[in-house]
């Protein structure tokens, strides 16, 4: 910028007379250099030399006005050294040096022409020295992104290693099972089950012993778990002839992350629920390091989806797009009758492909609202590809506020997407009718259609084959025939009416 200063001074050697305010800003410039090299850069440091420069061109006005351009270095280094506050300070600086050096030197800096154009000079400073802090900004977040990288990198390293090594895995219901077995051993308990929160602060069932387990709804709810969970000691009460309510708090170091609720037929001593609770701390971690890796797993599915969404739209979609222009061209030029219908077919099925990309990105990108749940979230589904593929979407949802484990609702969602998929891609239909009945540990999922059946499709399909695999991953029951009148019905339910698993 100083030598810039020169060579404008230069050009301009026949308006300027006095050159000493040159020297003197090329020993600040100096100073400055010198000053960076053996000292941090400081608002301190960057504000003296805006200072010094500042009265040295103020006291050189109006032949240094060609030296304004230098006070942009100061200023820029301001905003490196910290935030907008000390660009505003710096720059106020500045213009109290050029009032003041102009004044020592008996000038008119505010009359009202020359003023205006040293304002103006003001506010290119304010603006650079603003740019500065923006880019001390940007850089800092991108220090921290990448801090950020490499510890998630070093944590997942750490991971890898490690869960190859555990003796038990990283399931989240293979650890629960074990963790009930470790208590019901001791207690007798007639039924019980393993309960962590999920997200939305709701609790539900991770694991469970016994023929019924209807009578946990409501659970986050029971006064007696709030205080085993909020006390973190166990808790128990008194049911009548059915025995005794006994639920243990699962601590990871100084917090609960889940809590076992026991019907006992016999009271326990408050010494024995204390000893169980101790002895699940170890487990009650192992579970935590489950859930965690779980989450993260999911996490990773999600934006993989996601990722093959993105690079499906952008690549052969776009590729298909291009090539049906192509072809729509060929029919405009050709005059031939046969390459005409020919280039008319190859359009159709281009546009046929193009239309079942964009339903598969569409369906990449949809997923389970965990705020909403499962019904709502397969209900919007339903909307939406009716309303893309022209069917007449009849929808009945009824959805309690309790819900299923966030594993058991992702696949069964997925089933129910893929019915609704099957029936746009293959049904040839006119309606559709999606029923969702979630009560849990209940639930039903039945789309059904109108279309042509399933008497003329190829049988063992790979779609019908993944739903078949889904429903039994969750131990659901799936049902797949042909509809009396015309069409299909899929039907997948978990559980039975009455509650039982």
């Amino acid at each position: 910028m100083l030598a810039l200063v020169i060579a404008l001074t230069g050009s301009a050697r026949s308006v300027v007379t006095d050159w000493w305010w040159l020297g003197a800003l090329a020993l600040v410039a100096l100073a400055a250099a010198v000053s960076e090299r053996i000292l941090p850069r400081t608002r301190i440091r960057v504000g003296a030399e805006m200072a010094l420069a500042s009265i040295i061109v103020g006291l050189g006005l109006p032949e240094a006005y060609l030296a304004l351009p230098y006070l942009l270095v100061p200023a820029f280094a301001a905003g490196l050294a910290g935030s907008i506050a000390g660009t505003a300070v710096t720059t106020f600086t500045g213009a109290v040096g050029l009032a003041i050096g102009n004044v020592l030197a008996g000038g008119d800096l505010f009359e009202l022409t020359a003023f205006g154009s040293v304002a103006v000079w003001v506010v290119i400073i304010f603006a650079t020295g603003a740019i500065g802090a923006w880019v001390l900004r940007l850089d800092s977040i991108q220090v921290a992104d990448g801090g950020r990288y490499a510890a998630a990198y070093r944590l997942l390293s750490e991971l890898r290693v490690v869960s190859r090594r555990l003796s038990v895995g990283l399931d989240p219901g293979t650890l629960a099972e074990g963790l009930l077995d470790q208590i019901a051993g001791p207690l007798s308990v007639r039924r019980a089950a393993l309960l962590v929160r999920r997200e939305g602060g709701n609790l539900f069932p991770l694991a469970h012993r016994g023929e019924d387990d209807g009578w946990l709804l409501g659970a986050e709810r029971d006064p007696v778990l709030l205080d085993a969970w909020s006390s973190e000691a166990p808790a128990w009460t008194p049911m009548g002839r059915r025995g005794y309510r006994v639920v243990l708090p699962l601590r990871v170091g100084s917090r609960t992350m889940g809590v076992v609720v026991a019907d006992a037929p016999e009271q326990v001593s408050p010494e024995e629920l204390q000893a169980v609770v101790s002895s699940t701390d170890e487990g009650a971690l192992r579970l935590e390091t489950a859930l965690l890796f779980d989450e993260v797993r999911e996490l990773a599915t999600r934006e993989e989806r996601r990722r093959l969404a993105r690079e499906i739209h952008d690549g052969i979609a776009q590729e298909l797009t291009s090539l049906g222009y192509l072809v729509d061209d060929l029919i405009a030029r050709t005059t031939d009758v046969d390459a005409k219908s020919l280039s008319t077919t190859l359009r159709q099925e281009l546009t046929r492909i193009l239309s079942n990309l964009r339903h598969s990105i569409f369906d990449l990108r949809s997923d389970l609202d965990h705020d909403a749940g499962l019904g709502t979230s397969l209900s919007a589904y339903a909307r939406q590809v009716g309303s893309q593929a022209g069917l007449k979407v009849h929808l009945v949802h009824q959805e309690e506020h309790d819900r299923l484990r966030p594993e058991i609702e992702a696949e069964l969602l997925r089933i129910g997407q893929e019915a609704i998929t099957n029936v746009r891609k293959h049904a040839k239909a006119h309606n559709l009718w999606v029923t969702i009945s979630v009560s849990p540990p209940y639930a039903q999922i039945r789309v059904v259609d109108d279309g042509t059946g399933m008497r003329d499709q190829p049988r063992g399909r790979y779609g019908l084959e993944i739903m078949s695999e889904r429903a039994r991953r969750v131990g659901a029951t799936l049902v797949i025939e042909d509809r009396p009148e015309s069409g299909t019905v899929v039907d997948v339910s978990l559980g039975n009416h009455d509650g039982e698993g």
